[in-house]
């Protein structure tokens, strides 16, 4: 059987939708498992990561109580990829898993056999009820009045007030990246990530999981009024919210959506495709077992063991032959799948490590003269050409370089800030009045434990890349470009306490032969 997982708004979002009737039912039955089972709700949300003070703080650990013995800690616990370019094919295993963990509960209490993991498309334009937190999961009781397993308390505003997500933290640009992997070193972190071995915890996002996957944990996550993270926030606390199983089958969804695209390839590196070497994916299956898997596993969703599709997938007949088609690896050679190789090149960068703090910070990154000036004069290159009647003897221009700004080893002490950065925003300006100057948005999920220096990268936190050619080419057409300097402004969404720890240890620019 080819399950087909549905929108969570197909029937109103709400328990009237007998899809997320029995999630609430299924889910339930998982919470009362041990922690010491493995095909348990909280055995479940510890593969993703687990930090048994923040547990125990909000109620899901018990200090003495049955544990699972060391041995599957340590082959299953903490294990969640991010930072990398194992990001997407490890969610698409472990959201698997859990919807069938989820689908047998249901089958036992006499639910339908075939039903799957709803996805939450907070993108949808032509719902204007997508973004809102469903019905389901802001609902404190279940239609018999005993408490609903989907909701939670850790979310932002404590269930006081309706989690409606902000329209520009659900953009999809990340689907417009061509290539796969990124190529790294100040450059464009690609649509999946940066080349890595396994990482629990790295330090450059790819595009998708930067926007929208970390900026919608943080808006539903947030933080409680004493400034505590709520569960979505924290890679340790957030497989315990049941909504981070929707929000992940729509990432999922969305890798999908980039490889029907004719020109997108996924990798056909081997050390992409069979995973890496130092410690093997492994999730639990509906009878105990161990499932081990591979990215080149999760290729074909519509093949067993996976056996899913999406709903929208379903509107044409030969869809399920298109995407297996393009999910087979292609023998020689690594095509669009991989970096094109070129370099990108430092142009400048401010003078000090940043502390956020407040309403925010700003800082001026210093060019290089010489290699602004060659920038500016690409731009004016290729706007001659494209403005004139005669076309020039010696052909087209070469295009104009891209401009990159990186935030380099963000720490903080806290996940869940929000924070949106600017350039060369004019001074008494409303940020909200000059989207046309944002260069993106950073959503702080996971930056407090690639700050501990207990990591594997030694406490470097992660970095940021956005590609700012657009703002700059503007900026230049406009007459407002200086060719020596940029100025940067880090704007949090909410006033970010002390306690927080934030610092940007650099700000750079830097560019890249198109």
């Amino acid at each position: 059987m080819v399950y087909v997982r549905k929108s969570v708004w197909a029937n109103g979002g709400g328990f009237s939708d007998p899809i997320l009737f029995w999630y609430a039912k299924g889910v339930e039955a998982l919470q009362k498992k041990p922690m010491s089972d493995k095909t348990g709700w909280r055995f479940m949300a510890a593969v993703h990561g687990i930090d048994k003070a923040l547990w125990q703080q909000y109620g899901y650990y018990t200090p003495g109580e049955a544990m699972p013995p060391q041995s599957e800690q340590d082959l299953f616990w903490n294990q969640c990829q991010h930072q990398t370019w194992y990001f997407i094919p490890w969610h698409r295993g472990y959201v698997w898993s859990i919807e069938g963990l989820v689908r047998e509960e249901i089958i036992k209490q006499g639910g339908p056999a075939d039903w799957a993991m709803p996805y939450w498309n907070y993108s949808d334009s032509q719902n204007p009820q997508a973004r809102m937190l469903p019905p389901a999961f802001a609902s404190k009781t279940l239609p018999d009045n005993s408490p609903n397993p989907l909701y939670v308390a850790q979310r932002y505003g404590l269930g006081t007030v309706p989690i409606v997500l902000p329209a520009k933290d659900v953009t999809l640009e990340a689907l417009l990246q061509p290539r796969f992997t990124g190529t790294g070193a100040g450059a464009l972190s690609g649509f999946g990530g940066l080349k890595t071995g396994f990482s629990h915890s790295g330090q450059v996002s790819g595009r998708l999981e930067n926007h929208p996957h970390n900026i919608v944990h943080v808006d539903v996550g947030g933080e409680a009024p004493n400034g505590d993270p709520g569960l979505m926030s924290d890679p340790d606390t957030a497989g315990l919210d049941p909504i981070f199983w929707l929000h992940h089958a729509n990432i999922d969804r969305l890798w999908s959506v980039w490889t029907r695209n004719p020109n997108h390839q996924n990798p056909t590196d081997p050390a992409w495709l069979n995973g890496p070497m130092d410690r093997k994916f492994v999730v639990p299956t509906v009878d105990g077992t161990n499932y081990f898997y591979t990215p080149a596993d999760m290729l074909d969703s519509t093949a067993a063991p996976l056996n899913y599709i999406y709903d929208e997938e379903q509107s044409s007949a030969d869809t399920v032959m298109m995407v297996a088609a393009k999910a087979a690896p292609q023998a020689g050679g690594e095509g669009k799948a991989m970096a094109d190789g070129k370099k990108a090149e430092l142009v400048g960068a401010n003078a000090s490590t940043i502390k956020l703090v407040g309403a925010g910070a700003k800082t001026s990154v210093k060019l290089d003269q010489a290699l602004g000036n060659q920038m500016a004069q690409g731009f004016k290159a290729m706007r001659g050409f494209a403005t004139s009647t005669t076309p020039p003897a010696d052909g087209a221009p070469k295009p104009a370089d891209q401009v990159l700004l990186n935030l380099e080893n963000i720490r903080a002490d806290k996940d869940a800030a929000v924070v949106d950065v600017y350039v060369n925003l004019p001074a008494g300006e409303n940020p909200e009045d000059r989207l046309d100057l944002l260069a993106g948005t950073i959503g702080f999920f996971g930056v407090r434990k690639a700050s501990l220096p207990d990591q594997p990268h030694g406490g470097m936190g992660i970095s940021e890349v956005f590609d700012i050619t657009r703002i700059v080419e503007c900026l230049e057409a406009s007459g407002a470009l200086s060719t020596d300097n940029l100025n940067i402004d880090l704007i949090p969404r909410k006033a970010v306490s002390e306690d927080a720890g934030i610092t940007v240890e650099r700000i750079s620019i830097y560019r890249q032969e198109q």
